[in-house]
């Protein structure tokens, strides 16, 4: 069952290693960073090499896909269910973190889950309003819904979308600073460094069954458009 905040429950144990992003979850992240760069420096390719950009924009929505299907049958802090709170308890969190006081957040923190969030939205906006484009012998598969008139806001969704990605990085150092934990170190090992007093645990291994359907998914997205 969800708590309405982070858990945090005063306990005698020492500080522990936790097993917190499971693998699915790091491959997705970083693939997904990778491939967001890589569409965005893509945007103004021409000839063969647009197609460069439509595919990896294409390859996006398989991603948003996935990572939907994970947020909901993934692994404990993966799950929409546990980090996606309630404004109030976001500007709490927020008053806390700046003043050097947020409490331990094993998975995404109030903040963090948000970004998630809204980068899906936007990433998965910007690839379909790319498909309904027409340019360059590229016809989108959506083009008959917008009659080619989306470029503008395709490419001010792309632009965005770098913004979205530049407040990330900043949020990271500066959830560094705050809290002296790295999240990029743990978005590689999968492992996280709990304080003492937090009752957080490490997540259970993963049977090969749910990553498949959140893969299956992805592949079933892209087929829609690719097909």
């Amino acid at each position: 069952m969800r708590s309405n905040g982070p858990s945090i429950v005063q306990n005698p144990n020492a500080p522990r290693r936790l097993t917190v992003w499971d693998l699915p979850t790091r491959i997705f992240h970083w693939s997904f960073a990778f491939m967001v760069i890589f569409a965005f420096a893509t945007h103004e390719a021409d000839g063969a090499f647009l197609w460069l950009h439509v595919y990896s924009g294409t390859l996006l929505i398989g991603f948003v896909a996935f990572r939907l299907v994970w947020g909901v049958i993934g692994s404990r802090y993966v799950l929409f269910a546990d980090f996606v709170r309630n404004p109030t308890e976001v500007a709490e969190y927020a008053a806390r973190l700046f003043t050097f006081r947020a409490p331990y957040v094993a998975g995404h923190n109030p903040l963090g889950g948000w970004m998630v969030i809204v980068m899906l939205g936007v990433v998965a906006l910007t690839s379909l309003t790319g498909m309904t484009i027409t340019e360059d012998g590229y016809v989108g598969p959506l083009a008959h819904l917008a009659f080619g008139e989306m470029d503008d806001l395709h490419e001010g969704l792309g632009g965005f979308i770098m913004v979205l990605a530049a407040a990330h990085v900043v949020g990271v150092l500066a959830h560094l600073v705050l809290t002296r934990e790295n999240l990029p170190r743990a978005m590689i090992t999968g492992i996280k460094h709990a304080p003492a007093g937090t009752a957080f645990e490490s997540i259970r291994p993963l049977t090969v069954v749910r990553p498949i359907i959140a893969v299956g998914a992805g592949i079933a997205a892209l087929w829609l458009f690719l097909g």
